[in-house]
């Protein structure tokens, strides 16, 4: 991959956001229907609950137009409290994991070139 395809995008990067949500929920939806026969998926099912509620969040919002607003609402909705959903099997994992999916945003896209600073 060259530095321009590394290049911050607000519509690329919104609609990876709709895409992962989608994968997400996608995929919720198959691990309901398993977890009636076994528990044993159930952190599964709380790290994708986890994934969709933050891409879900994230697409089609205006702070996406820049990378430096971006990356400032991944801080602070980092930062801020978030209870867990009901259907969440363990709210500390449900968290854990939420965690997990904003680090490494933060990381990726503060290693992203910026537009905007050229």
């Amino acid at each position: 991959m060259s530095e321009d395809d590394k290049i911050y995008d607000q519509k690329s990067v919104s609609d990876g956001f709709l895409w992962a949500a989608t994968e997400a929920e996608r995929y919720l939806n198959e691990v309901r229907g398993k977890l009636k026969r076994t528990r044993s998926y159930e952190h599964v099912f709380d790290d994708h609950l986890a994934k969709f509620y933050v891409y879900n969040y994230l697409h089609g919002r205006t702070f996406l137009e820049s990378q430096a607003s971006f990356l400032a609402e991944l801080r602070s909705i980092k930062g801020a409290p978030f209870p867990a959903p009901s259907e969440a099997f363990d709210a500390q994992w449900f968290e854990r994991c939420r965690q997990s999916y904003l680090a490494a945003l933060i990381e990726r896209f503060e290693t992203t070139p910026n537009p905007e600073s050229s």
